[in-house]
């Protein structure tokens, strides 16, 4: 076997493959052999089958497999021992490449493709005009959070007329077109939820008291036609009914009366804290509204960086080779469509190629020993694995087990651990100018940017 590389181009290099007969008799008689000891054709006994019909009959299916085997390993092994960096894999050369005859002993020529990736120049260091937005926490914010900590911790009470947040237990009656109770129509009990009603529907029930009727459509006042039929015990399939007006009779009215900002609610929401006023309450609060607001504000520096770099780097690409392995590589992807967003796609891999260089120069990776304490950590909280004894840990083990099988279970957790790396790394080397928003300020810049962005990529 004879491998040589010539180049084609700027980034682009064709390699040819010569095989000998040599290169893969002895694969292709060792193939046939296997194939001799289960043959069981008719006049011979199973396994008997001459090795001269056996060859007459698969020796060059043989040959076809034993070649594209061989070429498939030679050519992977050829790539790493040069240490070829590649765009996309090698592409077959279709016209330089003669249909094998394995009907004679001459050699065999193969031609690939590749494409080279490109060196550049980059340094994370040297990024300027960066900003990066610490959002502010509102005290209508930690206002909202209190409130809605009180509604979900406090009690039920009896009312007597009907408010916006109530829940109203009643009998509802399906009422037919001309606004009578409807024969054999839905007769049951039911209990509606306020809040999650339009205005207009709410505005039919307030002031209202107990054995007051109210003539309403649920489908129009919650909007969702899974919550109605769920209410109504059918499927939501039933589009007549779950459209039907309906009679609700008012049996009782509930309201949930705010728990009391005291040290037992505190003590409920974060035991260990052991918080003593509402100001220690609300500085709490504001550390937890913190922490969902910090991963937003990093992944839109990372996303700013990233596009930053790509857009600033120049990095030389073989757009013609590129094209071509997209068309080989999605067979719902063509050339017209390729050309039409090539920009789009040059871009994307400009992207790639910036992360792999950020990924080798800095040692960014996530092996297989992170991902498998990912999963444990997440057993553990999820199943509140308390004292150890040996059948909670043989159960998680078996659990731990399952999610590694799970390549796409593993693929997503080793990118999420890779993107706290590049987050932590990003916002430790690239200089950058604190700027401080609310939290509505920040989803405007970004959503703008957003708009843009998708604008410039029509």
């Amino acid at each position: 076997m004879t491998i040589t590389q010539e180049s084609t181009g700027n980034l682009t290099a064709m390699i040819k493959i010569e095989l000998v007969p040599d290169d893969y008799a002895v694969q292709v008689n060792n193939s046939l052999k296997e194939i001799q000891k289960k043959s069981a054709l008719k006049g011979f006994r199973p396994g008997k089958v001459p090795i001269g019909l056996i060859k007459k009959l698969y020796e060059k299916g043989a040959i076809a497999e034993e070649v594209n085997k061989l070429l498939s390993e030679s050519l992977n092994k050829y790539i790493i021992d040069n240490k070829l960096e590649l765009l996309g894999y090698p592409l077959a050369n279709l016209e330089k490449t003669n249909s094998p005859d394995f009907d004679d002993d001459q050699p065999l020529d193969f031609y690939f493709d590749i494409g080279l990736a490109p060196s550049f120049m980059l340094d994370i260091t040297q990024q300027s005009n960066m900003e990066y937005y610490v959002i502010q926490v509102e005290d209508k914010t930690i206002d909202n959070y209190v409130n809605d900590i009180r509604q979900r911790l406090g009690k039920f009470t009896e009312a007597e007329l009907v408010e916006a947040d109530d829940m109203i237990e009643g009998e509802i009656k399906q009422l037919d077109a001309s606004g009578s109770i409807a024969e054999n129509g839905i007769v049951k009990k039911a209990t509606l939820t306020l809040k999650k009603y339009t205005e207009e529907a709410r505005n039919g029930f307030l002031g209202k008291k107990k054995d007051d009727k109210i003539m309403f459509n649920p489908l129009k006042a919650s909007g969702n036609e899974v919550d109605t039929a769920s209410m109504l015990g059918i499927k939501k399939d039933d589009t007549a009914v779950v459209g039907s007006d309906f009679e609700f009779t008012i049996q009782s009215i509930h309201r949930i009366e705010p728990a009391e900002l005291n040290e037992e609610l505190y003590a409920r929401m974060y035991p260990k804290d052991n918080i003593k006023d509402p100001e220690q309450f609300r500085t709490r609060i504001a550390e937890e509204i913190r922490s969902v607001y910090v991963p937003e504000s990093d992944s839109y520096f990372v996303h700013m960086a990233m596009e930053k770099m790509v857009s600033e780097t120049v990095i030389d690409l073989p757009s013609e080779f590129i094209k071509r392995w997209l068309v080989d590589s999605d067979k719902d992807i063509t050339l017209d469509s390729v050309e039409k967003n090539l920009n789009d796609y040059l871009s994307s891999l400009k992207h790639q190629l910036i992360l792999n260089k950020i990924s080798s120069a800095f040692g960014i990776r996530v092996d297989e020993k992170e991902v498998s304490e990912y999963f444990r950590n997440y057993l553990t909280r999820q199943y509140a694995f308390g004292e150890e004894s040996d059948e909670k840990a043989r159960y998680l083990e078996s659990l731990l087990e399952t999610l590694m099988k799970n390549k796409e279970e593993v693929n997503k957790v080793t990118k999420h651990l890779f993107d706290e790396k590049l987050k932590a790394l990003f916002k430790e080397k690239i200089p950058s100018e604190k700027k401080e928003v609310t939290y509505e300020a920040f989803l405007k810049i970004v959503s703008e940017h957003h708009k843009i962005h998708n604008h410039e990529h029509k």
